[in-house]
């Protein structure tokens, strides 16, 4: 197998080997100290020092862990697991994220050949020394620069092996887009198309953080002057527009979508109508390119310019290579060689930390991305749905694919073929599994208008929709609407008072964000989905209907059109006190219960902003016990006088 990625040799294959053993190292004084004698301890010193506000004290105990990491599925259909090594500190208080400051390193080190992080790979992309045969999911020397024809390889695996599953958009693909703009990296101008379908077209979506208003954007007074070939010259573009047109260029495409200059930001019509169409715009981009390192568009892609990129990786040999007395190879031997990205817990994911992954707008262009070429400060990930690939590691095979480990560290798109064994087998459930994930991640995230909320989130509910059949009303599900209202959150959540940044209903004005929904509040939200959760014993079924209001002409509508299996069960045990489990909400009921709210009052009211819903009240008095006696025990009353039950107090 000389010069080929050997599939028999990857780290730590079996699971029953010593997984999550935990060796002490001693203090970080200690390791200080040894490492004027200790390679090992000067590689542990040099990673956990690079973490400068978290660089550990001298008196901080540290620990060495093999970690669970990833995990593929080999062509028998067997789960291996693949491990890293981890640097814990202060386990009692940091290692899995209970108190204290976070400072150990999850991943720090990763098997390779010895002499990998000196080597580079040649045009084949294979070790060019001779008698080497590749550790597959081993460390690999990753160079400054950025070997542009790794991306080429990326992108023909992907289009050469993975077929229609990373082909296939979570959009419908026949709806024609009334306007869209694109950037012609050959003309340096901006194009306009109209009545375009972009599941015919070839381009690729640019994601990143504008950081603050931007110095070169499209508005009404230059949209002919940007039109003009030449018009986007070098010397005017912020850093990551220009690394991304070169970009895009060398791989081979004309058309590069970036918001800035492909939206209309001064005009509200066309705004509206970019941003309903953006779940077309990324899920039919070829691939969307990620700047998630720079925290502004000045920023950059790194490694595409010489000096945007400074770690180099650093080796320790564990077993050295041997030979037999004929000189043939009997060991090829075993090293270390530093990650370029440690994590802080071990379910992380590599963008966590990152100014992209803060921002609100950012989730859903990566969400509905068929294909991402993520850009970290020291190295590019190529994410797809059959694969992960990087510059630091050999991933990169036909039979074999590495899947992460944990589940928060699993990439956030809308359906992913490969589940892990933890993860549910129906479909159903994983699907609402999935949209739980995206709510929680995107009300983590900010945003500079908070008004932006609903619009930020419009091309995840899109895609939730193509694939489910299901439609929302302000990010709930209409299928289980009820039971959304149950979303929680543990965070201190304050109320969104902005009205949504454009107009919205049939009414086209702005409105407010309804307090009902999660959209309503900034905070992090859980929102629990799934027909599994329907229990009568903890109380897991709603007692109430909802319904919504309609113009033109106005009426009043369910909010879930269908029954759920739940109500067939509970209009046979139905409460006493409870007068008809699908009792309608009209607008006779209205003028009738709630005179405030009459016809006239009502037309007024934007669609989707209130729910309606009957309610049943029952009075009940506590009556004390006789002061003549010694008894403490409260008598509870109904309305008719009837004794219910008794209570101390």
């Amino acid at each position: 197998m000389e010069g080929r990625v050997s599939t028999s040799r990857h780290p730590f294959k079996d699971k029953r080997d010593d997984a999550h053993k935990i060796t002490l190292l001693g203090s970080f004084g200690d390791i200080l100290q040894r490492s004027k004698i200790c390679r090992l301890c000067q590689l542990i010193e040099n990673v956990l020092s690079r973490q400068v506000v978290r660089r550990p004290s001298e008196n901080d105990v540290c620990h060495a862990e093999t970690s669970f990491f990833g995990v593929y599925q080999g062509p028998n259909g067997k789960n291996y697991w693949i491990r890293r090594l981890s640097i814990l500190v202060e386990i009692e208080t940091d290692a899995y994220g209970v108190g204290g400051p976070k400072k150990s390193l999850f991943y720090a080190f990763q098997a390779c050949d010895v002499g990998a992080a000196s080597v580079q790979v040649d045009r084949s992309f294979v070790d060019p020394r001779p008698n080497i045969d590749m550790m597959i999911f081993g460390g690999r020397c990753r160079p400054l620069l950025l070997n542009l024809r790794l991306v080429q390889r990326w992108m023909n695996i992907c289009k050469t092996d993975h077929g229609i599953t990373c082909e296939r958009a979570d959009i419908g693909s026949n709806n024609k887009l009334e306007r869209v703009r694109f950037v012609d990296v050959k003309q340096r101008c901006v194009v306009t198309l109209e009545g375009v379908r972009l599941s015919e077209r070839r381009y690729i979506a640019l994601s990143y953080v504008w950081g603050g208003p931007q110095r070169l954007k499209l508005e009404r007074r230059n949209n002919n002057e940007l039109a003009k070939p030449g018009a986007l010259a070098t010397e005017t573009l912020p850093q990551t527009i220009e690394d991304s047109i070169v970009l895009t260029e060398i791989l081979g495409f004309q058309h590069l979508w970036i918001d800035a200059l492909c939206i209309v930001q001064d005009d509200g019509m066309d705004k509206k109508i970019q941003i309903e169409g953006m779940s077309q715009i990324y899920g039919f981009a070829f691939l969307t390119i990620v700047a998630a390192s720079a925290s502004s568009v000045e920023g950059g892609l790194p490694g595409l310019r010489s000096g945007s990129r400074s770690l180099e990786q650093q080796e320790l040999m564990v077993i050295p290579p041997t030979k037999n007395d004929a000189g043939v190879d009997v060991n090829s031997g075993l090293s270390l060689m530093t990650t370029l990205h440690p994590l802080l817990n071990p379910s992380e994911h590599y963008l966590e930390r990152t100014p992209w992954n803060s921002r609100g707008w950012t989730m859903q262009e990566r969400a509905m991305s068929r294909r991402a070429l993520v850009f970290l400060e020291e190295q590019v990930y190529w994410v797809c749905r059959e694969a992960t690939f990087c510059e630091e590691s050999y991933f990169e095979n036909g039979q074999l694919r590495f899947n992460r480990f944990h589940e928060g560290a699993t990439e956030l798109t809308l359906r992913r073929p490969f589940r892990n064994f933890y993860e549910p087998d129906d479909d159903q459930v994983q699907f609402w599994r999935t949209y739980q994930s995206l709510v929680a991640n995107y009300t983590r995230r900010t945003f500079t208008y908070q008004g932006d909320a609903f619009d930020g989130f419009l091309s995840v509910l899109q895609g939730l929709s193509t694939l489910s059949g299901d439609s929302f009303a302000w990010g709930l599900p209409r299928s289980h609407f009820e039971q959304g209202l149950l979303w929680s959150s543990f965070a201190c959540l304050r109320s969104r008072k902005e009205h949504s940044t454009l107009p919205m209903t049939s009414m086209q004005v702005k409105v407010p964000f309804p307090s009902w929904s999660w959209m309503g509040w900034i905070g992090e939200a859980h929102v629990c989905i799934g027909d599994d959760r329907w229990d009568a014993d903890i109380g897991e079924i709603p007692e109430i209907l909802c319904y919504e209001h309609y113009h033109a002409p106005l009426r009043i509508e369910r909010i879930r059109p269908k029954t759920l299996t739940y109500e067939l069960v509970t209009q046979q045990n139905r409460p006493r006190w409870k007068y008809n489990h699908n009792q309608l909400v009209t607008l006779a009921d209205l003028a009738s219960k709630y005179p405030l709210l009459h016809s006239a009052k009502l037309s007024t009211i934007p669609e989707t902003q209130l729910i309606f819903f009957w309610t049943t009240r029952a009075f009940f008095t506590l009556v004390p016990p006789d002061s003549n006696t010694n008894q403490r025990r409260f008598t509870i009353v109904d309305s008719r006088g009837d004794a219910l039950a008794q209570r101390e107090l």
